[in-house]
């Protein structure tokens, strides 16, 4: 039986591999291609990535640098000094190599790009490191609150412990705790860069002398707590992380793939709209007016079906016309009777008004195909299906909330504008 890590990495290899997903829907989620790439990478490597999450100034990369035990993130007094994220390969502790990764601090003005990027780091973390200097603000139990999973540890960091007394990083503490219930976390307090402090040293000729001293970093509660997890939970944590995230892509792709056959469904039929409302309009049988009409819907009905993976065959679509035709007639009786008289006039007008006649008749001849195009649409969208709501339902609901007055309009301008070509 595979492990939770192979699952996991089944799911990913299979999502970037998926010949099914459109090239321009790849192009649109260039950026979550790339991170399903890292994180495979990551798998495969046995990974455990921390992440410091928090406000400018917290002292994230103080932290990060105290418990690698080396100044590889850059600390500066100044707002925004780190502008990405920054990575650190951590000693590997039980055959698990550890990263950790350092972002942009947040509630930094003009700064919501590098918030998003902090976000990123975080919603791909697997372990975060939430860090305070205070007790939380409204802002930062906001941020907590967006970057929070429930099976994803956090550990909520007071640092700069050596600013408060005893009693105030209890009431600190236990502030914070009340603050953020609901929310799966622990909290340390640690001093990642205590400030020096001055030392009044008496020597022996009884005279006093300063001295500067500049105390050890204090994490030895942070870096346990981290290494226990580690052991706990480690492999399975990843996997998961993976997992939530390989979910979380598959569903943004999926919704991408539905706009992206939206749009070239919605250029099919239009494009099939005025191929049937100049047809029509140009046809001085009135008979053969209905008969070029039904085809092309059927016709129309069948690209739509191999844009969204079906293709249906003549026979099929044919059935599905009629039917959405059949339901358009009980609902639309009036226009097609008006389709009937426009078809009828065209032919006993001898040219007296046949542009106005045939641009009526085009005029709503487009309209039907567009509603055929859009109740088709919706069909396939629900993978050949009506749902609960069945044909006579779904077609109501698309009639009533398109404007018909503007389309229309815009059916009887494009064709005029084709019928004066010709006439020129």
């Amino acid at each position: 039986m595979p492990t939770a890590n192979e699952q996991a990495l089944g799911s990913l290899r299979q999502l970037l591999s998926d010949p099914k997903i459109p090239a321009a829907v790849r192009n649109q989620l260039k950026e979550e291609y790339q991170n399903i790439q890292l994180l495979i990478d990551k798998l495969e490597n046995e990974q455990i990535h921390i992440v410091a999450f928090g406000k400018v100034s917290t002292g994230k990369s103080s932290l990060l640098n105290a418990i690698s035990g080396q100044a590889h993130f850059t600390v500066s007094p100044l707002h925004g000094e780190t502008k990405h994220s920054s990575h650190l390969d951590w000693p590997s502790y039980e055959q698990q190599a550890v990263v950790l990764i350092d972002t942009p601090g947040t509630d930094e003005f003009d700064g919501e790009a590098r918030e998003i990027m902090a976000q990123q780091a975080a919603k791909q973390a697997d372990v975060i490191l939430f860090v305070l200097d205070g007790d939380i603000s409204e802002s930062q139990k906001q941020q907590l609150a967006i970057i929070a999973q429930p099976n994803k540890p956090i550990v909520i960091v007071l640092n700069k412990a050596d600013l408060y007394t005893h009693d105030e990083i209890e009431r600190i503490k236990a502030s914070i705790a009340n603050k953020t219930q609901g929310i799966n976390s622990r909290i340390v307090a640690v001093s990642a860069d205590p400030r020096p402090r001055t030392l009044i040293i008496q020597l022996p000729d009884g005279s006093q002398q300063e001295k500067i001293e500049t105390p050890a970093a204090h994490i030895d509660e942070l870096k346990q707590l981290i290494w226990d997890m580690l052991e706990t939970e480690g492999k399975t944590i990843t996997a998961l992380n993976a997992s939530l995230f390989a979910g979380e892509v598959s569903e943004n792709v999926a919704k991408k793939v539905i706009e992206v056959r939206k749009s070239a469904g919605q250029k099919i039929i239009r494009t099939y709209c005025m191929a049937k409302g100049i047809g029509v309009a140009f046809n001085p049988i009135p008979v053969a007016d209905l008969l070029f009409a039904a085809g092309l819907d059927v016709a129309m009905i069948r690209q739509l079906s191999k844009l969204y993976g079906l293709s249906l065959g003549k026979v099929e679509a044919t059935k599905l016309t009629t039917t959405i035709m059949a339901q358009l007639a009980v609902l639309m009786g009036a226009v097609w009777g008006v389709n009937l008289l426009s078809s009828a006039m065209k032919t006993v007008s001898a040219g007296l008004s046949t542009t106005i006649t045939a641009t009526a008749q085009g005029s709503l001849a487009y309209y039907a195909t567009y509603l055929v195009g859009q109740i088709a649409e919706y069909y396939f969208v629900q993978g050949n299906s009506w749902g609960k709501e069945g044909p006579k339902t779904v077609a109501k609901n698309i009639v009533k909330n398109l404007d018909r007055n503007s389309i229309l309009l815009e059916a009887r301008e494009q064709i005029l504008k084709t019928l004066n070509k010709k006439n020129d």
